[in-house]
């Protein structure tokens, strides 16, 4: 399984999504502190940002790798390696690589602006904690619709519904 998880971490931290989504975050980051001048407001425009835009990509992001790796998939499972090591270690490297994105294109901003001599150093990392929560819930969801059908459009389109009903509907319930 840690062969698996290193080979599927190291191969999305080359990829240039996982550049453009540290370079979203590092840009917002920036943006935010610009613009605010305050940590704690900043902190709180970013949790909305987050609650909305985490799972997205974490969702749209699984399910495209998933079905892009659905060959080396097919000839690690001819292997004699156990299934649950396999798709663990995928998961695992999904995940991990999204939320190393989301964590430094967050953390450098804030570190960089003085996160640790204010008192908000808390409430950013309660922040961080949710964002990676967030994107390991969404991936496995994302893993578990791009399992359950063979089509990607299908797969493609139960993921942006599964999205627009966790994130528009059941926050606009309560």
């Amino acid at each position: 399984m840690l062969k698996i998880l290193k080979y599927s971490f190291y191969d999305l931290m080359r990829s240039r999504w996982s550049y453009v989504y540290f370079l979203f975050y590092l840009l917002l980051g920036f943006v935010l502190l610009f613009l605010n001048n305050d940590l704690s407001k900043a902190v709180i425009t970013l949790m909305n940002i987050i609650i909305i835009l985490v799972p997205l990509i974490a969702t749209i992001f699984g399910v495209m790798y998933f079905y892009n790796s659905r060959e080396f998939t097919e000839l690690l499972l001819a292997q004699p390696l156990r299934r649950s090591s396999i798709f663990l270690g995928q998961y695992l490297g999904v995940a991990g690589s999204l939320t190393l994105s989301l964590v430094l294109g967050l953390g450098l901003p804030f570190i960089l602006y003085g996160l640790f001599e204010s008192g908000v150093i808390l409430n950013f990392s309660l922040l961080i904690l949710i964002g990676a929560f967030l994107t390991f819930i969404f991936t496995g969801l994302a893993f578990n619709i791009a399992i359950s059908n063979e089509n990607k459009i299908k797969g493609f389109g139960y993921a942006v519904l599964l999205w627009l009903f966790m994130a528009v509907i059941y926050d606009g319930l309560f």
